[in-house]
């Protein structure tokens, strides 16, 4: 896992520290294992500041012409049938994840779904689908709105979609983590860790989905906070991982 110089973490950790509402006073030292020891009135905190990095890879994917060459099977199939209802034009902007990909003769299911979803739209006035209420591995979400166009227009944007954290790579870090919290236990009371997303540097630079805060995770921290880094005017408060 890469690690995260000293300067990062004091930039990360003072961030954190200004957005938590209940960051416990006391005095701070920097350490090592874990990074950070807060020295409050009645126990030491030990935090410890970790980076999420993205890391996508299309190893064990088909190519990208490929994937490119099915998502754009997908959305024509899909616009056809939509069309075929008569319902009024509308705007489809769907959202795939960075590396999706599927066979041949899934294009055809996928094709349906959107069309389905859209008829829906059309119908209920429905502007935003979400991954659960899609139901398709890979599509992280279908935006419909009305068009004052003649036709419909479908789309499938990619150039600046920014993949969304997923929960099993939030565990993988928790695991290789957690592999270490004994040792932070020598040093201190309690020990937190924070996982730092940081919306500055591409590399790091993920959505997080909603919903992520009930999600549960395996871990043996006392806390484990999901910290989002934007730009210096964003206030978002930290989010608390459920502990499984």
């Amino acid at each position: 896992m890469p690690t995260v110089n000293k300067e990062s973490e004091r930039l990360y950790f003072d961030k954190f520290k200004e957005l938590s509402p209940n960051f416990p006073p006391g005095k701070i030292c920097s350490e090592e294992r874990p990074d950070f020891l807060v020295k409050a009135e009645n126990a030491t905190i030990g935090i410890e500041i970790t980076k999420y990095y993205r890391e996508i890879s299309s190893e064990g994917h088909p190519a990208l012409q490929q994937r490119e060459s099915a998502r754009r099977k997908i959305i024509a199939q899909a616009k056809y049938n939509y069309d075929l209802t008569n319902l009024a034009p509308m705007h489809v902007h769907v959202f795939f994840d960075f590396n999706f990909h599927c066979s041949q003769r899934e294009i055809h299911t996928y094709a349906t779904r959107l069309a389905h979803l859209a008829e829906r739209s059309a119908q209920e006035n429905k502007d935003n689908w979400w991954r659960d209420e899609v139901q398709l591995n890979g599509v992280h979400s279908m935006d419909v709105k009305r068009t004052t166009l003649a036709k419909s227009f479908w789309s499938a944007p990619l150039g600046s979609f920014v993949p969304e954290v997923s929960c099993p790579q939030l565990q993988t870090i928790l695991d290789k983590k957690n592999a270490l919290c004994a040792d932070y236990r020598k040093k201190c009371d309690e020990v937190w860790l924070v996982i730092a997303i940081d919306r500055l540097q591409p590399a790091s630079f993920a959505r997080i989905p909603e919903g992520i805060q009930d999600h549960p995770f395996a871990h043996d921290f006392d806390s484990a906070f999901l910290f989002f880094r934007d730009y210096d005017g964003d206030k978002t408060a930290p989010i608390l991982m459920r502990k499984a």
